[in-house]
């Protein structure tokens, strides 16, 4: 990837810029009579937070009474933000799942869609599959991170034990790249859209992607996250979230294109108007919450057989106290 591309892509997802909400949401109109009110909803700058760039800037926020301020947050301040109540709604990963089971208070209440991490090897590699991984050197942005457990969920299946028979890496995003062209590594799996760029390339091959790979394909990765304060006290603000986060959900996919052109002249994410476009027509945009717990379920229990939960863990417990499904 050349510099320029790479410059650009770290622009647009390490930008410590946020958009304050008087700037947005000129396309609906609020509640005649009603005051909005104010919350702040989280975002890291990926591809995939597109619902969140939409609602924004389309006035769906508005549309159901909310003065949204977007802050800009990353992994590492996330549990400060929840805990502290600066944000009181993100989209949530399983990046986030031990944190809950630890007592993080943030509930989920619907999903958002499937896809978004991918694995690559290079067009000449052996590496054609999960399988192939053994022995290998394999690079992932976090040891026990969302890709590296996506992975390991299929080693498992395989019979392969993921903490003997592959060794971890961990390098920064847009460095796994340049780590696979120095073979430092022999493959590497993240978040879209660093995959997508090198398969594009033609110097890379993608083997897993939890968008088109079974049974990965069909569970949801993504979900709405709102702040357990705000829901217990404030439960028509967390019932207007999940309704504006529906809405822009189902607005994404029916106009991925659209969605990717705020995303990139907004400069809430990195990429090409082309790629982020590919990316999101690619994910299934759905915010149902009964399919959404279920998915929320499959990955916790992946998580309980890899050992990342505790021991002690119910998964169903956990489900039960962390996925609330709000009246509507």
């Amino acid at each position: 990837m050349g510099k320029k591309m790479l410059a650009a892509m770290l622009t647009g997802l390490l930008a410590a810029a946020f958009l304050a909400a008087g700037c947005g949401g000129d396309k609906a109109a609020a509640p005649k009579g009603k005051e909005l009110r104010p919350v702040r909803v989280g975002y890291y700058g990926g591809t995939c937070e597109a619902p969140i760039y939409a609602a924004y800037e389309n006035g769906i926020f508005k549309k159901h009474g909310l003065n949204v301020e977007l802050v800009k947050i990353t992994a590492a301040t996330t549990k400060e933000n929840i805990a502290t109540g600066k944000v009181d709604a993100i989209m949530a990963s399983p990046g986030s799942f031990k944190s809950i089971e630890q007592g993080l208070n943030i509930k989920l209440t619907a999903g958002i869609h499937t896809g978004c991490i991918q694995a690559v090897a290079p067009v000449d590699s052996p590496v054609k599959s999960v399988a192939d991984l053994k022995g290998k050197t394999v690079g992932v942005e976090n040891i026990g991170g969302p890709p590296m457990i996506y992975l390991s969920m299929e080693l498992l299946k395989l019979g392969l034990d993921p903490k003997k028979d592959v060794t971890w890496r961990a390098y920064p995003g847009p460095q796994l790249i340049q780590a696979l062209e120095k073979k430092e590594i022999d493959a590497f799996g993240t978040w879209d859209p660093f995959p997508q760029i090198v398969a594009n390339e033609g110097k890379a091959r993608i083997f897993f992607s939890n968008t088109h790979t079974q049974p990965y394909a069909d569970q949801l990765c993504c979900y709405v996250g709102i702040n357990g304060k705000v829901v217990s006290d404030e439960p028509e603000i967390a019932r207007l979230l999940t309704q504006s986060f529906a809405e822009a959900t189902a607005w994404v996919g029916a106009h991925p294109k659209e969605a990717a052109q705020i995303g990139v002249d907004k400069k809430y994410t990195g990429g090409s108007l082309e790629l982020n476009s590919q990316l999101l027509a690619s994910y299934k945009w759905i915010s149902d919450p009964e399919k959404s717990r279920q998915s929320y379920t499959y990955f916790l229990s992946g998580m309980k057989q890899l050992n990342v939960l505790d021991a002690s863990t119910q998964v169903d417990t956990l489900v039960k106290h962390s996925f609330i499904i709000l009246a509507k």
